[in-house]
């Protein structure tokens, strides 16, 4: 379930010329991910709570915390990756339908390892997935 919530939203910002966006999953190391921007979808928190069963659905609500690292190239200053987030990236997310989204954080920080800004962004979201019931 973890990663079809992280493919959903990298669907969602590739469907809006959001790109590239790799998976927390992905292993490909960061000098392979371009001297663009870029961003990586995660989640850092995950719960469910009790199904509710219906005579062919099973309906799951749950909530979780997104983590959203987006990564500017080398040259770009903190108002280009917060104007880059703002216009390509937060309209996306707050507008993805069936769930509700709310900012938890947000934080700005220096990378020295690559030496690039990175934007982090937590989003507590909350929704409910549903699944066939099996047949016994």
């Amino acid at each position: 379930m973890l990663r079809d919530i992280i493919d959903d939203i990298i669907e969602r910002l590739a469907a809006h010329n959001v790109s590239p966006v790799y998976s927390a999953f992905d292993a490909r190391a960061i000098d392979r991910k371009g001297r663009s921007f870029f961003t990586v979808v995660g989640i850092s928190a995950f719960e469910s709570s009790t199904p509710i069963y219906s005579q062919y659905i099973v309906y799951l609500p749950f909530k979780s915390e997104i983590e959203l690292t987006v990564t500017a190239p080398d040259t770009s200053s903190a108002e280009e990756l917060y104007g880059y987030y703002d216009s390509n990236i937060a309209p996306v997310i707050f507008d993805m339908s069936g769930l509700t989204c709310s900012l938890g954080k947000m934080s700005l920080k220096f990378d020295s390892n690559i030496q690039r800004l990175v934007l982090s962004v937590k989003l507590r979201i909350s929704g409910v997935t549903k699944f066939e019931r099996s047949s016994p």
